[in-house]
């Protein structure tokens, strides 16, 4: 059952998450050129199972228990937001710019808004709406700049990575009812556990004349960065703040990577940014927090 937190902490936590996830998208294409798709996902999932098991099992020595009630929710978990939402997203960054991902899984939390409200029954408040809208559009002005163009080339990758955000909102929705009850660890470590179990039957066509050395140190340190940075830290910064949080509240925090991505690119690569990316991330920031806002009706006199 989860504590009462300071509401700091959950939103510190999706920053930092949004940081890791930031980078996700140029590593995940950079890593799809070094690997065959089917491979990198197949070592990214089994990677981060185990990765994520050590980290449980050293923090409570033993392995993670549901009871036999909850079992089905966690294989939906599995399914979607580890075997399918992987494997779809890289699939799609193959085929399409990362900047067309970014775009998309801006979509999230409009879609995770109304979803919240059909199905956790969670109010949709006008700061939350308004919260959304402008995020979105912030990211919008952001990638729009940084040259988005939705070409029919690419149309199949633009399918696959909007196909992987629909598995992610039901990765985020169905994981807000097993976490009123379970800890957000012990849930994302069973959830990777079947998503690693549900990849076995393909292990054979993975592992037979795999190259091991192909991929090069930097396709390694790719996997590395996807694995332990964005599965175990931001899902697990993720799944922990959807523990405290409202589900739309925490979706919106993913409209932030754009920017930080700008911020990073200022930072590391002296990419000073323009006027139109400034206004960007600020409309983003102004988005989360509206959606953070929780307005009090006026009491009639």
């Amino acid at each position: 059952m989860p504590g009462t937190v300071n509401p700091l902490w959950p939103r510190l936590a999706l920053t930092v998450g949004a940081m890791i996830g930031a980078g996700t998208f140029l590593v995940a294409k950079f890593a799809t050129e070094r690997f065959e798709v089917l491979e990198l996902g197949w070592f990214r999932i089994n990677l981060s199972a185990v990765l994520i098991a050590c980290v449980f099992f050293v923090r409570n020595r033993r392995l993670p228990q549901l009871p036999r009630e909850d079992w089905p929710k966690a294989v939906v978990l599995g399914m979607t937001g580890i075997t399918m939402n992987q494997l779809l997203f890289l699939y799609g960054i193959h085929f399409a710019p990362a900047i067309d991902g970014a775009l998309l899984y801006a979509a999230t939390p409009a879609l995770v808004l109304m979803a919240a409200r059909l199905w956790l029954k969670e109010p949709l408040t006008g700061g939350k709406v308004a919260g959304v809208l402008v995020a979105f559009l912030g990211v919008y002005v952001v990638l729009r700049t940084r040259g988005l163009q939705f070409d029919p080339a690419y149309l199949k990758g633009d399918l696959l990575l909007a196909l992987a955000v629909v598995f992610w909102a039901v990765y985020t929705l169905v994981g807000k009812n097993l976490l009123k009850k379970h800890d957000s660890l012990a849930v994302n470590t069973v959830s990777f556990a079947i998503g690693a179990l549900s990849l076995l039957p393909v292990a054979p066509i993975v592992l037979m004349g795999f190259d091991w050395s192909g991929p090069g140190w930097q396709g390694w340190l790719g996997l590395a960065y996807l694995s332990g940075m964005t599965s175990v830290v931001s899902f697990s910064l993720w799944y922990w703040a959807l523990q405290h949080m409202e589900t739309s509240q925490v979706a919106v925090f993913t409209n932030l990577q754009p920017p930080f991505t700008a911020l990073f690119a200022w930072i590391f690569l002296s990419q000073i940014p323009s006027a139109p990316i400034v206004l960007g991330g600020t409309l983003v920031i102004v988005g989360v927090t509206l959606a953070q806002v929780k307005w009090r009706r006026r009491k009639p006199a």
